[in-house]
């Protein structure tokens, strides 16, 4: 991989890390059927919600920081 490659993934890495030690974590909805009785049909939405651990968020930002180091460290000949 070339050093717009390295340095690329270091961006994306690097935003992933940081972004998601902002985030509490990411929520989606979910629709349950709680009563069917013929044509009658009633449904309840229910928020989910899954945390990010922080070991995650602190492994993106450390690897993209290698990266970085990794792309600033090549030749822009390689």
């Amino acid at each position: 991989m070339g050093r717009t490659g390295w340095l690329i993934l270091a961006a994306i890495l690097l935003l992933a890390g940081v972004g998601s030690l902002f985030l509490e974590g990411i929520s989606y909805v979910t629709q349950e059927t709680v009563l069917d009785v013929g044509p009658v049909e009633v449904s309840a939405e229910n928020e989910e919600q899954v945390g990010i651990p922080l070991w995650l968020s602190l492994v993106l930002s450390a690897a993209g920081a290698v990266a970085l180091v990794v792309g600033l460290g090549r030749s822009r000949s390689a």
